[in-house]
């Protein structure tokens, strides 16, 4: 099974969310700590969207600097076909900086800073960290801005050709905002799951020009997972 994709004049991105990892799985904020790293089934999604990728003919690709994300392009770029020299690891890409709360579980959190919790599930724009006794940190506003910067360096230089990005559910959701125009209020608006595939077409190569053609797509793991499942009752059964 492969990802068919129609052609187009414009430049296309596809943005991938990282597989399964250990934060993922103990429910702990990962921000952009370095601590969480692909579990088996984290790799084993990985290796299935790489092949579920094969065949786009990729001009570029770009990766968050984070481990989790560039264990997930590792398996990938074994199976698609993307000359070395076109693959560049960005700091601009990592996930959302939440200093006070990584490592930490979410239960946790909600628990013992309810307000905070509140002002960032509801008003993310508004929600902001103490990291010193005279700087206020705005995450999602922060976030928003770096992926900005990032529109701005990579789609002059690659206007026409299609890119790939690896990198994390809060990243992903603020380029696909920064790029359709939605406010940072709206940070938790949609979801982006594990190796879930979400697809941007900029017709003229501008940022402007951005439009969302397919928004987490997962079937391509979900598919296999079923697949294993059939798989395991028919053993069962012949045993």
């Amino acid at each position: 099974m492969l990802l068919k994709l129609k052609h187009s004049p414009g430049t296309r991105v596809i943005l991938l969310r990282h597989g399964e990892s250990t934060f993922n799985v103990l429910g702990l904020y990962q921000g952009s700590s370095d601590k969480s790293v692909l579990t088996e089934i984290g790799r084993r999604d990985a290796r299935i969207t790489g092949e579920f990728l094969q065949g786009i003919a990729f001009d570029a690709v770009y990766i968050s600097s984070l481990k989790r994300a560039q264990e997930t392009a590792k398996e990938i770029l074994e199976v698609i076909n993307v000359l070395p020299k076109a693959v560049f690891i960005t700091d601009k890409l990592r996930e959302n900086d939440l200093p006070n709360w990584e490592g930490l579980a979410f239960q946790y959190v909600r628990e013992t800073f309810p307000e905070a919790y509140q002002l960032w599930k509801q008003r993310p724009h508004e929600f902001w960290m103490q990291v010193d006794a005279e700087t206020r940190f705005y995450p999602a506003l922060s976030l928003f801005a770096r992926v900005q910067e990032f529109w701005h360096e990579v789609l002059p230089n690659n206007v026409g050709k299609t890119l790939l990005v690896v990198a994390h559910g809060g990243t992903n959701r603020a380029l696909i905002s920064t790029a359709l125009g939605i406010s940072p209020a709206f940070y938790h608006s949609f979801h982006q799951s594990n190796c879930g595939i979400s697809i941007l077409n900029f017709s003229d190569g501008s940022l402007a020009s951005g439009k969302l053609e397919v928004m987490n797509l997962t079937h391509h793991i979900n598919f296999l997972s079923k697949d294993e499942e059939r798989l395991h009752k028919y053993k069962i059964l012949r045993n």
